[in-house]
């Protein structure tokens, strides 16, 4: 017979907490970030390569994506936590890293549009980033 209290045929119980464990661990390793908050030795260690431009939003889409809840442009100013930036929550899901913006700026920032300096955390006045420095 076999071992006691096992029955034959039946697969030894799975752990749901394992599996959940698992999945968290993947999320974290596969989870996007902008350029300026991502880690040294993950995404950033990909400097080396191009970086393409994060996704554009706004109306018109003539912003782009500062972080998950701010979409800034030179025509349109910067939108956080509106509707209008609905669209940077999905660069999250995008396995490369991006940068917006022209001129660094702030600590760990880039002009974001005229007076504004944006990094993925939020934005603030920045006379660096005034319109004739950085758009011209």
């Amino acid at each position: 017979m076999g071992n006691p209290g096992s029955r034959p045929g039946l697969a030894p119980r799975t752990r749901p907490g394992f599996a959940c464990c698992y999945l968290l661990a993947l999320l974290a390793l596969a989870s996007a970030c902008y350029i300026q908050n991502c880690p040294i030795g993950g995404k950033r260690s990909a400097l080396d390569m191009d970086v393409r431009k994060c996704l554009p939003c706004g109306p018109g889409s003539k912003g782009r994506c500062f972080g998950p809840s701010i979409c800034c442009g030179e025509e349109l100013g910067c939108y956080v936590g509106t509707a209008e930036t609905l669209r940077c929550q999905e660069e999250s899901y995008l396995p490369s890293p991006c940068q917006s913006g022209q001129k660094p700026c702030g600590s760990g920032g880039r002009c974001a549009a005229s007076g504004i300096c944006c990094s993925s955390d939020g934005c603030g006045l920045d006379p660096a980033c005034d319109q004739e420095s950085t758009f011209s």
